[in-house]
């Protein structure tokens, strides 16, 4: 039980801190390593942003925003009761 405790708070914060830099960020053009690994190698360019992407450029960080302190509450119900 401790370790899912620990767990849960340690995604939960993880989650915060993923969600304050994604909202912070989510204007900005992104794009994974792997991505650009891909592009780098096929000397081309990346593919302008969709509607898609960049409504998930808002809906992951609120998401992360809303599931991380839910997941800080639960570690430490699990940790102290």
């Amino acid at each position: 039980m401790i370790l899912k405790g620990v767990g849960l708070l340690f995604v939960g914060l993880l989650f915060v801190w993923l969600g304050v830099s994604g909202w912070k960020h989510r204007r900005e053009e992104r794009i994974n390593i792997v991505e650009a690994a891909i592009l780098k190698l096929g000397n081309a360019d990346p593919l302008p942003r969709n509607r898609w992407d960049r409504g998930m450029a808002y809906a992951q960080p609120v998401l992360m925003l809303i599931f991380g302190p839910v997941m800080i509450f639960l570690g430490l119900v699990i940790l102290f009761v």
